[in-house]
Order: structure tokens, then C-alpha cells, then sequence
């Protein structure tokens, strides 16, 4: 199975999740971090140039694969405000929301990519979230990734990424009301879902960055520095979201908090965030609900913060709950065609190989048609020939009329004309009788059996004889069908002709490719009733 790959672009650091699956079946491959705090050894130096080689030598050590991919954006790098339209129709709200949202962003809205989510509708009201990011940032991070060439389909705004691995993995439904609280390095975000639906998001402007997350860290810091740090972002953090709720009063009572991001690791994290909600707060570790082949090692290091990365990987598999892309007007993504050229090959020679073997199938259907019309053909023109008793003239008439029904018609005309001519000669076209006919049998054996085609589905005839001229005029035919319900079925189509007086049927028995096969079936014929069809005829 192909691998794809999900990237966490975030301001300091860049993670690379290769993985595998479909849908929301997803199974992590490898992770790959680089540390972007890289400082310029000159002024002659570029800040980015430097990270895109070291992304580019990352991936060639890796080994990720290049496409497809998709990325995330850090929401602390973003704008996000949330406002009412008196709108609840989609085509209404697409076409007011960038002229509202331009009085909620304090930047030039030509300078943004913006997309939006209706959280939720009243009757006559849509409650709209717009999150905004500059497209000179975005640019800039394109052009480093490009470099190691990394070209995303798809940007969406981390908090959007994460909402669909809580969704995926079933988090979002584990609690009626409850709020995850990411902690990462440049930003904390707050979801607030009801339901299993975003109901509300905050992305405030603290981050980790500078305070130890894990032992190592822990090892290389100062330990007054950093518990000074860590008591500092956590009380910031408690007036924060006690800020927030104020601003939610329609949120129904929480019934969990749960703690995500490499944050959550700090001493202490987990009961500033209980006391600043009012209630016990628990660790999320989303890597707990996929599949994975990480080491132990690896998967106790990344799994706090791969919850972005999984939610751009379910993503890219067609989990796209928000409909948010921020590759947009001159960010937009220019190698949409290239994604869909090899889906757009194999459909091609499917429908090729339909049409072909369509092809196929008419053409040997035409070709038994063909064959049956020679073989009608064949008994017609050597009944003319007998009674003409001349076979070059009894060629030319068939030869006048095109091969196939035109042709038998043709030489029925001319056996019938020349019965009338004789019956006039005569003087008693009354009293002599209409010669019994193979071939109108046959015609009208093969009429009987076309008109019922679709309730007796597919026959082949192994043997059919017709003798009119004997003391008990008789047609014979064995075969095969579909199954014993449909030789029944013909059974009873032959005892409803008046055509057929009697009918003896034959023995019915299985295939082995799951058919029916029916013995030699004798089918008595009334004359009288064939020179009366003759004569309609």
C-alpha cells in the first residue's frame, strides 16, 4: 500500500508523520521531527535557507514519501474571530462573510487567506468562525518546504487537523460537552465540542517554548529557571481560560478536560488546567487509538503532539469535516491535475476494458445470429431449389434480397407464390392443402422462445429436429438452461401454444458449472393449426 505523508509546521518545529491506510483506518509508519531554532552564522545567511536544507536533509534521511502530502499551519501564527450573520442559506453567508470578517481582522484583507465554519445555525442566525493567516507567512513556508521537494496539496489550520483526529478516532464522542486543551510550543488552543461537533475554538498565545516537557529537556535546563517558567505559564494560562469561559455562556456543563500537546508534560500543567476549569483534567494521548509501528521510545516521545499530524493524514484519506483549504489565490495548489492523472489512467483502461469486452460479447452474438440464419437460409433455399427444380434460379432469388431475415422472407414468398400459381392451375386452391413446412416450425419454435427470452433467460440448443411429413409430426429438442425453474417455464410455454398438442418432457439434471441440462424433449404438432399461421402469415 502507498504511504503518505502529514506535516506539522509549527514555528520552531517541523514533524513529518509517513503512514499508511484509508479512510479512517490509519497506521502510523515513522515520525520524523526537525528542530527549526536555527540561528543565521552571518548576515550574509538566511534564517530559511538554513531550515529548508535541514528539512531537505530530513527527508532524504528519512525517506518519507514526497506525494502526496498535506501540512498543517500553527494556529498561533493565525487570527480567529467569531461573529454572527443573519444568514442561515450556505450560498447567503459565502458571499457576506469575507466583507464581515474584514471589520473583525485588524490586517489589510487583501494580505490574508481566510477561510470560515458555520459552528452552528438558529432559525433566522449562523454562527460563523473565521481564522485568518497571513500570505506572505504561508508563502515563505511553501517555498522552505519546496526545497526538499515537499509541494502539500492541501493547508489547514492545526486546531481544524486536530478536530478531525478526535473525530476519527472517536474522542469527540466519549463525552456529550467537552473541551481539549493543546498545549505545543508557540500557541495553546482550546476546542470546545458538544455533541462531537466543534462548538467553539480559542488559540491563545502561550506556549511551552523554553520550559522542559520530558526528562531530557528536564536534565539540560535549569531547574529554577524552569520551574519559574512553567509557574508562569501556567498562571497565565488559568486567567486565560477563565477569560474564555466568560466569553461561552451558552456552553453546556463540561463533563471532561482533556490535556493534549508536548505542554501537558509539565510539572504541574495538569492541575493548573483542573483549577482553572473547576474539574479533574486527564491526559489525551491520541497515538493510544491508531495503529502504529513505533518503538516504545519513539511513541512516548511524540505521542502527546501527533494528534495535528494524524488529523492531516485523515485528511488527505477524505476525512474533511471543515472543508477549510488555505491554499488559496496565489498560495493555491498547482499540481491538482497531477493527483488525479493516475486514477484518470486506470479508469480509462477500465472503461476500455468494458467497452472491449462489450465489443466481444456482440460480436459473437452476431456471429451465432449469423450462423443461425445460414443454417434457415440453408433448409429454405433447398426446399425453393426442389420445387423449382432449378438450383441456379432458386440462387439468384435468395441472392436478390440481403443475407439474414430479409433473405428467408424472401424465399417464403417465393415458395408460397408458387403453391398459390399451382393452386390456380388447378382450379381447387380451396381444397388443396398447405404443405407442411420444417422451417415455419422452426420459426415459430424460435418466435415462442424470443418473446419469452427475459423469464426463460439463456438456452442453448444442443439438438433440434423437426420432421412434419411422418404418421405424428414431432419436434425434438435438447439442451440447456439456467436452472430446472426455467426449463419448467418452458415446459409450460410449449403446453399454452395450441401449436403443440402434446408435449413429453425430457429429464432435467445439473451441470457442473451450476446449469441445467434437459434431454430430448418431443413436442407433437398440429398441422392444422401451422397451415392456419401459414396462411396469416
Amino acid at each position: 500500500m502507498a504511504t503518505q505523508t502529514a506535516i506539522d509546521y509549527g514555528p520552531t518545529r517541523l514533524r513529518l508523520l509517513e503512514y499508511d491506510g484509508s479512510g479512517r483506518k490509519v497506521r502510523v509508519l515513522g515520525v520524523t521531527e526537525v528542530d527549526l531554532k536555527i540561528e543565521a552564522a552571518g548576515d550574509d545567511v538566511e534564517v530559511d535557507d538554513l531550515r529548508a536544507e535541514a528539512i531537505a536533509d530530513a527527508v532524504k534521511e528519512s525517506g518519507v514519501s514526497l506525494d502526496p502530502s498535506g501540512m498543517a499551519f500553527d494556529a498561533g501564527n493565525a487570527l480567529f474571530r467569531e461573529f454572527d450573520l443573519p444568514f442561515t442559506k450556505e450560498e447567503q453567508v459565502n458571499k457576506v462573510v469575507r466583507f464581515e470578517a474584514e471589520s473583525h481582522i485588524p490586517l489589510d484583507i487583501d494580505e490574508v487567506v481566510m477561510q470560515h465554519l458555520v459552528l452552528r445555525t438558529t432559525r433566522e442566525r449562523s454562527h460563523i468562525l473565521a481564522a485568518a493567516l497571513r500570505k506572505d507567512d504561508l508563502l515563505d513556508r511553501l517555498d522552505i518546504l519546496d526545497e526538499s521537494g515537499l509541494d502539500p496539496m492541501f493547508v489547514d489550520m492545526d486546531v481544524f487537523a486536530l478536530y478531525h483526529t478526535l473525530v476519527a478516532t472517536g474522542v469527540a464522542d466519549e463525552h456529550p460537552c467537552q473541551v481539549v486543551v493543546n498545549a505545543q510550543e508557540s500557541s495553546t488552543s482550546l476546542l470546545f465540542l458538544v455533541e462531537g461537533k466543534l462548538f467553539s475554538v480559542r488559540s491563545l498565545r502561550l506556549g511551552t517554548h523554553g520550559i522542559a516537557t520530558n526528562a531530557a529537556e528536564s536534565q539540560a535546563s535549569d531547574a529554577d529557571v524552569d520551574t519559574a517558567r512553567a509557574h508562569d505559564y501556567e498562571g497565565r494560562l488559568k486567567r486565560e481560560i477563565r477569560r474564555t469561559m466568560t466569553t461561552l455562556p451558552n456552553l453546556p456543563e463540561l463533563q471532561a478536560v482533556r490535556l493534549t500537546g508536548s505542554g501537558s508534560r509539565i510539572q504541574g500543567f495538569q492541575e493548573a488546567a483542573a483549577e482553572a476549569f473547576g474539574m479533574q483534567a486527564e491526559r489525551l494521548d491520541l497515538l493510544e487509538y491508531v495503529d502504529h509501528k513505533l518503538s516504545d521510545e519513539d511513541a512516548e516521545r511524540y505521542g502527546p503532539d501527533i494528534g495535528v499530524a494524524l488529523g492531516v493524514a485523515y485528511k488527505l484519506n477524505g476525512l474533511d469535516l471543515t472543508l477549510t483549504d488555505f491554499r488559496q489565490e496565489e498560495c493555491a495548489y498547482t499540481r491538482k491535475f497531477d493527483q488525479v492523472k493516475s486514477p484518470l489512467i486506470v479508469l480509462s483502461f477500465l472503461l476500455f476494458l468494458v467497452v472491449a469486452l462489450g465489443c466481444i460479447d456482440a460480436f459473437y452474438q452476431v456471429k451465432k445470429v449469423k450462423r443461425e440464419y445460414q443454417l434457415l437460409t440453408a433448409d429454405a433455399l433447398a426446399q425453393l431449389e426442389q420445387l423449382l427444380e432449378d438450383n441456379e434460379q432458386a440462387r439468384q432469388i435468395a441472392d436478390a434480397s440481403a443475407f439474414g431475415p430479409d433473405r428467408v422472407n424472401t424465399i417464403f414468398r417465393h415458395i408460397n407464390d408458387l403453391r398459390e400459381q399451382t393452386a390456380q392451375q388447378l382450379g381447387r386452391s380451396e381444397q388443396i392443402p398447405t404443405l407442411p413446412s420444417a422451417l415455419h416450425v422452426w420459426i415459430e419454435f424460435s418466435n415462442l422462445v424470443f418473446g419469452a427470452e427475459e423469464t426463460l433467460g439463456r438456452l442453448w440448443v444442443k439438438k433440434l429436429d423437426i420432421n412434419v411429413y411422418g404418421k405424428n409430426p414431432q419436434l425434438r429438442v435438447s439442451g440447456v438452461m439456467e436452472s430446472a425453474s426455467k426449463y419448467s417455464r418452458l415446459l409450460q410455454l410449449f403446453e399454452e401454444d395450441p401449436l403443440f398438442v402434446e408435449v413429453k418432457p425430457g429429464s432435467a439434471e445439473g451441470t457442473n458449472d451450476g446449469l441445467t441440462k434437459f434431454s430430448e424433449t418431443v413436442l407433437e404438432i398440429d398441422l392444422e393449426e401451422l397451415a392456419a399461421r401459414e396462411v396469416q402469415a
